[in-house]
């Protein structure tokens, strides 16, 4: 099974996708901002998938996204962005950086589901 990082500032969101995957099988990170999880990539932790919300407090999603992209140690991981924001240029990551695209209020089963294909 996969181990997964999870990016997101709404404490239930983050509980609500950690049982989840857990409940599928999954190793679960959660973390509820994107400094401190991009500090655990610098930091040698490597995760078969990453899991983040775009509007968040100090560095956001897409920035995460274009963060890791720059660096050739993250920039195979696989990327879900998952918000409850109309997706528009301003706010999403390069299409060519990301891999799949979850809307809020999300289907449990589309979550878990993106992740087994994704870490496949």
């Amino acid at each position: 099974m996969a181990i997964v990082f999870t990016i997101d500032d709404n404490p239930l969101i983050l509980m609500v996708i950690k049982l989840a995957l857990i409940d599928d099988g999954n190793s679960v990170i959660a973390f509820d901002n994107c400094s401190e999880a991009y500090a655990e990539l610098e930091n040698g932790l490597k995760p078969d998938i990453i899991l983040v919300d775009l509007r968040m407090p100090g560095m956001n999603g897409k920035e995460l996204v274009e963060r890791m992209r720059s660096n050739s140690k993250f920039d195979y991981i696989p990327v879900t962005i998952i918000t409850g924001s109309i997706p528009s240029v301003e706010i999403l990551p390069p299409k060519d950086t990301y891999q799949a695209l979850i809307i809020k209020p999300f289907d449990i089963q589309e979550l878990i589901d993106t992740v087994k294909r994704l870490t496949a």
